[in-house]
């Protein structure tokens, strides 16, 4: 009998969720999975002691500057961090047969694609700044400023993972297609250069912020050139081949570094792109070539990948400098980047650069910082403007990674890393059939007091995924059936 003991934690987690996280606090209940969950109790954090007027403007109103921008999430739902589980019930379900999961999948975007899409933009309601409220039963928004009560802000916005809308397709190709063409609506001020903002307005479309950021225009260009997959119409993979060039065309020349932000060249941290940026706009532009093959988007993101290596690589001992100017310089010699986020996200996009180029420089960097990366590795991080730690994420993305390498190469090492990193993360995580973060209970008081909490932030939902293709590929392996592959597939983020 085969041992499915990674199969066996997924459907223990999404069983739990199905069982236990679904959104029934409100007036009516509905097949929204929580964002956020006590593990003891299986509810929201923190429940209001009275669903009122006051709680509602306490919520919808979000005091991001004062350091509580997590408060109105805790009690929650949005697809924007459901994917990876999205993703994960529909593989369990086509792994095992089971059909409670894909059918928990099913309900929850049949009532997203029911409730929570403007009927004025076609834009989605999900986002950073967009949220169902479990206990008001409507989206809420939270703004930015300070200025009265009634400055709320319902502003749209894509995270940071490969986004579904594959997924989506399936289920209402009409609707998501309107979703992907208001980004160039709404959020595309400049449409000779693409400049851009990864903002619009739910209700009423374009946002007046303007801050072209790295991740967002690759999340752009695979939107666009997915949808040119689908459509065949030309002006589709033309707005993914002028959205792949917005950075490229702000890079330094003579060594392919870039910034992180367009419009921001001080003497600030956006100054260049750190291993994150370049990793995330990297991989994001590799998978839009993965549907709509335009050369550039690839070409590029082979190059920003050939620049960190070159530049930002300190050593062969798996050490990166912790800040590099565009021109290449080392800004803070001596000093090394964490793990978590730039490395790990770089090890992703370079094993999946090598598997679209066959460069051995890419299987070079992917293979470095693999090696590198243990179990017993600690991540002291949160997830940006929330409280919530973001280890699961980083384990799960290094997770993924060895796998891209075992699946790349056949080589046992990288299946035994990724066994490694995947029995950590299931003893470090699983708690009451929940895959478990800790949150800081004082966010401007004592950091050090946390609590557990289940958090779809926190990437969970992508860990689970991860489990089963690891599961898939042991198995295989085991029964002597195992082949590499030509190339990755393009799911896994």
């Amino acid at each position: 009998m085969p041992n499915n003991k990674y199969l066996n934690a997924v459907r223990e987690f999404l069983s739990t969720l199905i069982e236990k996280g679904t959104d029934h606090y409100g007036k009516k209940d509905t097949p929204l999975f929580c964002l956020a969950l006590d593990p003891d109790t299986y509810s929201p954090p923190k429940p209001p002691a009275k669903v009122d007027r006051a709680y509602a403007i306490n919520f919808e109103y979000l005091n991001r500057d004062f350091g509580y921008y997590w408060q109105s999430h805790l009690h929650g739902s949005n697809l924007i961090y459901d994917q990876g589980t999205i993703r994960a019930l529909y593989g369990l379900t086509d792994v095992t047969g089971e059909a409670k999961f894909k059918e928990a999948a099913d309900k929850y975007l049949g009532f997203f694609f029911e409730n929570m899409i403007s009927e004025q933009t076609g834009i989605f309601g999900w986002g950073e700044h967009i949220f169902w409220n479990v206990y008001l039963d409507y989206i809420i928004g939270g703004c930015f400023r300070t200025a009265g009560w009634h400055n709320f802000y319902y502003g749209h916005e894509l995270e940071r993972w490969t986004t579904i809308y594959d997924v989506m397709w399936e289920k209402n190709p009409e609707k998501t297609q309107t979703e992907i063409e208001a980004i160039y609506d709404y959020k595309i001020h400049d449409y000779d250069t693409f400049i851009c903002n990864r903002h619009s307005d739910y209700y009423s479309g374009k946002s007046d912020d303007l801050f072209t950021f790295i991740k967002h225009t690759g999340l752009f260009a695979h939107a666009f050139a997915f949808l040119h997959s689908k459509t065949g119409d030309p002006k589709h993979f033309e707005w993914a081949r002028k959205m792949g060039e917005v950075f490229w065309n702000i890079r330094d020349p003579k060594t392919n570094l870039i910034r992180g932000c367009v419009q921001r060249d001080g003497k600030n941290d956006d100054l260049v792109a750190g291993g994150s940026g370049i990793a995330e706009i990297s991989l994001f532009l590799m998978r839009g070539y993965q549907w709509s093959p335009e050369p550039g988007l690839l070409e590029k993101a082979h190059a920003y990948l050939t620049a960190f290596k070159k530049y930002c690589c300190a050593d062969d001992e798996g050490n990166f400098r912790a800040r590099v100017g565009t021109d290449g310089t080392d800004l803070k010699p001596g000093e090394f980047e964490e793990y978590w986020e730039g490395p790990i996200r770089i090890a992703k996009s370079a094993a999946l650069a090598y598997s679209l180029t066959r460069d051995p420089a890419m299987l070079d960097l992917a293979d470095l910082i693999i090696t590198n990366l243990t179990p017993e590795m600690t991540f002291d991080s949160t997830i940006e403007r929330c409280q919530v730690s973001d280890a699961i994420e980083a384990r799960s993305t290094g997770l993924s990674a060895a796998i891209d390498l075992y699946e790349l190469t056949g080589e046992a090492k990288y299946l035994a890393k990724a066994r490694a990193l995947a029995d950590d993360a299931i003893s470090r995580f699983m708690y009451n059939g929940l895959l478990v973060s800790t949150m800081k209970v004082y966010p401007e008081g004592d950091t050090s007091v946390r609590a557990r909490v289940y958090d779809a932030r926190s990437g969970a939902g992508w860990l689970a995924l991860n489990l089963i293709r690891l599961q898939r590929d042991l198995d295989a392996t085991e029964a002597g059936t195992f082949q590499k592959f030509d190339q990755l597939e393009r799911i896994y983020d």
